[in-house]
């Protein structure tokens, strides 16, 4: 029976297989010859049924198919509860803007939204919007001021909206419908629209585990930088950071955006060091006020939109020399290795930490990787030479573990993506080296190549 694919899901058909890629979110899977064709609908021999069936599984519960026997079940139990909540009592009624937010305390996601309301605090105010937080011990208000009576009709009203997930709010309007969102992404642009802006010009990051500890307590500052028309957030901690990030906005532009917008980068300086993050993952540390700020400076820079020939990876770059070889990383490998920064850079290496690592195609087809945020000059653009990967927990031996490893640098391209990002990519990357190991058997590689085994 033939596989339907999910409306954003696409099969991109590399290396005598495919890779079946979601083309708005991260995911991604490498598709067997076989089980390409068994998707096409060619019979599945009866030794094989169980093996395929748990692909279709795995596809399904990543978004990327729709099984037939799906089609005709009923909605996902948490539709009634949306229509409970946007529809919920008539009498409700709001005389200005007021969104209300369903936070939980166990919640990553909720803690990382509360970082940012205070960070946006006197501009709700100022906009004459309400946030009114509920799920976690009193109720908290935000912004504009709401009335004793108001904060416990709306508290009861949305006393039980779990049912939702966290974080999930719902938007009261003077005069109009209620309109219920979910997620921390859809949330952060109801704030947007609140105090009157458009979410595509703000960037919004969803929050990281590491987050949680970088951002969970307050700021001194929040200040906007501009790339290319978008808000971008920098928040600071400490006289010194604050003056550092207020620096490295004033040379954006013109500050078209002055609305809610999230935390996305912050600098502080704990003792003698200065510190960037981003996402709560730390990306760049120095013992200089200027180099902080070129840094700051060039990540802000690398939120600008690619070239026409460029393609975005979420994974971080390492450069030898200057513009000697490039190689490729998983982000979630980059706090660990700006941590020891020191080893690398006597080792001749530099870690960019440029928001996204830019493909490009050479003269011969091979990739580079384009430096588009330097503080001064044409971009700097070199070669890449090879990836640095996570060993797989599951032997894959034969041809297959490259078509595996493919999938997976392949996932790491930013979305919304087209197929013909992809296939490009593929080609640009197919022929890479991929060095298997942790992360410390890269530092080791990186700094002592002939002692380290891959």
């Amino acid at each position: 029976m033939t596989v339907q694919l999910s409306p954003d899901a696409r099969l991109v058909e590399v290396d005598g297989g495919a890779i079946l890629l979601h083309c708005v979110v991260p995911a991604a899977a490498w598709v067997s010859p076989a089980a390409l064709n068994w998707a096409r609908g060619v019979p599945v021999p009866p030794e094989h049924a169980a093996d395929y069936a748990r692909c279709l599984e795995s596809w399904r519960s990543a978004g990327l198919v729709r099984g037939p026997h799906l089609q005709g079940e009923p909605a996902p139990a948490e539709e009634p509860a949306e229509r409970e909540w946007a529809g919920h009592p008539a009498g409700v009624s709001a005389s200005h803007p007021v969104l209300v937010v369903a936070s939980s305390p166990d919640c990553g996601y909720c803690r990382q939204l509360q970082t940012d309301l205070a960070a946006n605090r006197q501009t709700l105010t100022h906009r004459g919007a309400s946030v009114l937080v509920v799920g976690e011990g009193s109720p908290t208000v935000w912004g504009a001021a709401l009335e004793p009576a108001q904060v416990e009709e709306l508290t009861v009203t949305y006393a039980n909206p779990g049912r939702l997930g966290t974080p999930s709010a719902v938007r009261l309007s003077p005069g109009g419908a209620h309109r219920v969102v979910r997620g921390f992404e859809a949330v952060t642009a109801a704030l947007v629209e609140l105090c009157g802006s458009q979410p595509g010009r703000v960037v919004c990051e969803v929050p990281t585990s590491c987050s949680v500890g970088v951002n969970g307590t307050p700021v001194d500052a929040l200040v906007i930088a501009q790339a290319d028309g978008r808000a971008v957030g920098i928040a600071a901690r400490g006289e010194g950071a604050v003056r550092v990030a207020t620096l490295a906005a004033s040379g954006t532009g013109t500050n078209a955006v002055r609305g809610y917008v999230p935390v996305t980068l912050l600098v502080e300086r704990p003792r003698n060091l200065w510190l960037v993050f981003r996402g709560g993952e730390l990306v760049a540390r120095s013992r200089s006020a200027n180099e902080t700020l070129d840094t700051l400076r060039r990540i802000v820079a690398g939120f600008e939109p690619p070239g026409a020939q460029q393609v975005r990876l979420m994974c971080g770059a390492l450069v030898q020399g200057e513009g000697g070889r490039a190689l490729l990383f998983p982000r979630n490998w980059m706090s660990y290795l700006v941590e020891r920064n020191s080893s690398l850079a006597r080792a001749g290496w530099r870690l960019c930490p440029d928001p996204f690592a830019r493909l490009e195609p050479g003269p011969d087809g091979a990739p580079l990787l384009s430096h588009p945020s330097r503080a001064s000059g044409s971009p700097q653009r070199t070669p890449v030479v090879g990836v640095l990967a996570p060993r797989p927990t599951v032997p894959m031996p034969g041809r297959p573990i490259r078509a595996r490893l493919l999938t997976q640098i392949v996932n790491w391209v930013v979305r919304p993506v087209s197929p013909e990002h992809v296939r490009a990519v593929c080609a640009s990357v197919a022929d890479l080296p991929v060095h298997l190991g942790t992360q410390e058997e890269a530092l080791a590689f990186l700094t002592h190549p002939p002692a380290a085994a891959w």
